[in-house]
């Protein structure tokens, strides 16, 4: 047990139940969480988790500075439509491959796995941004094979932290469920 693993759990699971809360302070929290887990992610040799990591970074100040700007404006949930799912998967393929080629060339460990689950996070990511309903099922997927990859690379604490995101995003899932009209 780390102690930057520890703290990517605490502020990793409050970003979370912020989030579906639709409390502002989920980015603060989950950029602590992306902090902490950068440096645990180069230790272990993830590059495509440590980029994504990255990523949210700065997900996590516009987010921040996006809700907080649009404060008064009211939080609308809908369904994806059927016709952006393919285009959906389509994008996710063509960012793993590209991540696969980058992994390998850099020696990353796991970098199929790693490709595959930082491109459909990118993916559920962008499903979250537009407020769509099924990115919380999405999520309930990628964070479980993450529970798996960590398992794999003996992270216990991100192991958990995943598998405590699996179990938040299917509520997520449910308690939006109950705002689309």
């Amino acid at each position: 047990m780390t102690l930057l693993g520890l703290i990517a759990l605490i502020f990793g699971i409050l970003g979370v139940v912020l989030t579906i809360l639709q409390n502002i302070w989920c980015w603060p929290a989950a950029l602590i969480s992306a902090v902490a887990s950068v440096a645990e992610f180069y230790q272990q040799k993830l590059f495509g988790d440590m980029a994504l990591q990255i990523f949210y970074c700065f997900a996590g100040i516009y987010g921040w500075v996006y809700w907080n700007k649009n404060k008064t404006q009211k939080f609308i949930i809908a369904k994806t439509e059927s016709q952006k799912i393919p285009l959906l998967m389509a994008a996710t393929i063509l960012q793993a491959t590209l991540y696969y080629v980058l992994l390998t060339k850099f020696k990353g460990d796991k970098p199929l796995f790693d490709a595959i689950l930082t491109a459909a996070s990118l993916t559920a990511t962008y499903m979250m941004t537009k407020k769509w309903l099924e990115n919380w099922l999405v999520w309930v997927v990628i964070d479980g094979a993450y529970v798996l990859l960590y398992g794999i690379k003996h992270m216990w604490l991100f192991a958990l932290l995943y598998l405590v995101f699996s179990i938040i995003a299917f509520y997520g899932w449910i308690k939006w469920s109950k705002t689309v009209s």
